[in-house]
Order: C-alpha cells, then structure tokens, then sequence
C-alpha cells in the first residue's frame, strides 16, 4: 500500500499514486483522456469510492447510473455546477457537456470547480473521450486542468497493449515513462514495471 502524504489524496488505484508521488494534491482538478473502452470510467469509480470518510458527488451524464451517483443526464451546465458538492467530485463526461452544450459551458463547470478546489481542498475528476473535439476544444480542457492522464491502446496482432502516460502535472517533473496498465474485474491495476518513453 502506498503512503499518502499529507496534502494528498489517493486516486484509488496504489500504482498510480505510487507514480503520482504519493497521490493526487489536495485541491487539484484531474482530465482523464480516453476511448470509451479504455478503463477511464474505471478510474474514475475508483477515484471516487477510494475513500468512505471523504463526501463527494458522482455526476454521470452519460452512462448508466450506479449505486452512489446522481443522475445528470438531464441537468443544464448550471444545475451540474450546482449539484457538485464534497471533497470528491467526477464529471462523467465533460465531453458529454461539450456535445450537449458547447465548450463554454464545459470551461465554465471547470472553472466553477476550480473556485472551489482552491479554498476546499477539493478534487474534480473529469473524463474526456478521444475523437469527439476539435483539437483546439481538447487543448483548452487541457490548459484548464492541472493534472492530465491519458489511456492509450495499441493492437499487435491479436493483443491489445494499454498504458497511461501522465502528460501534466503540478509541482512536479513530469515522469518520461509509460506505464502499463490491465483492465480487471474490479477496475484498473497499473502494472509495476514502465518503459521509458
């Protein structure tokens, strides 16, 4: 089990806050980049059942409704904003908010939870899907969270190849590694082994 030092939290997977220096800093939003199949609701579930004594809210927009999330499939980029609320939050999907209300409003969530993050020591998970955005979109998501992950999947032959790269973060020098990951019945597992970039 990983340490987690004060000012952090875990992600909820030990691997990647291994990687993560010990966890994700108090306070920081987190973009999640991804295909649909990649694991990244995955990691998003983990995030946010990682820890029972921290409130949060689960807003999924797109997706099938879980035990302990809200339904917000049919909530306006302002009731969203509203309805975050703890230490824990995920946006399942910002690109959903960009396809059913533009980029402005997905930047105006984020921004409202950047407000927050900063006097509450809260984290906002959102998850972006590949392919749907204009690169220009994908960089403002980008610029507008503090820390990036992406899930990345390769096919050789028959057999898929999965890592996670960690394209930003704060604070920090950003690790020039891969790291392989499996998708497993009860969610992400980062292997312990990366490959240099």
């Amino acid at each position: 089990m990983v340490n987690i030092g004060a000012g952090m939290r875990s992600t909820g997977i030990s691997g990647l806050d291994f990687q993560l220096g010990g966890g994700i800093m108090k306070g920081k939003s987190i973009l999640v980049r991804g295909s649909p199949v990649s694991g990244a609701e995955l990691i998003a579930d983990q995030f946010f059942r990682s820890s029972e004594d921290v409130k949060g809210s689960y807003l999924m927009i797109d997706g099938v409704v879980a035990e302990g999330m809200t339904d917000a499939s049919d909530m306006t980029p302002e009731e969203i904003s509203d309805a975050m609320d703890g230490e824990r939050i995920v946006i399942d999907s910002i690109s959903s908010v960009i396809v059913k209300s533009g980029i402005e409003s997905a930047l105006s969530i984020m921004k409202g939870a950047s407000a927050i993050s900063g006097s509450e020591d809260v984290n906002t998970l959102y998850l972006m899907y590949n392919n749907l955005h204009s690169p220009y979109d994908e960089v403002r998501l980008i610029r507008s969270s503090d820390i990036v992950i992406s899930l990345n999947e390769f096919m050789h032959g028959n057999e898929i190849e999965r890592n996670l790269t960690i394209n930003k973060i704060p604070g920090a020098d950003v690790p020039g590694r891969v790291f392989p990951y499996n998708i497993k019945e009860d969610g992400i597992e980062l292997s312990t082994t990366a490959r240099v970039v």
